[in-house]
């Protein structure tokens, strides 16, 4: 005997991928239109947060994974 149970789908907004970490870029510095476009599209694709890996660089880039 099966037991399924239907799970609603939760619709993630961009607050969803955001941080509680202040972010610490140089004022003026585009990284922070790059986080701000990020978060707002990671919704729209659907995917689920646990299926994102982000990879980094060094210097600045290197503090992307807010």
């Amino acid at each position: 005997m099966a037991n399924n149970i239907d799970v609603p789908e939760v619709k993630l907004k961009a607050k969803d991928f955001a941080t509680d970490q202040d972010v610490r870029w140089c004022p003026g510095c585009g990284d922070y239109s790059i986080l701000a476009q990020v978060q707002r599209s990671f919704p729209e694709i659907g995917v689920k947060k646990e299926n994102i890996a982000w990879v980094s660089g060094i210097g600045c880039s290197s503090r992307f994974p807010y």
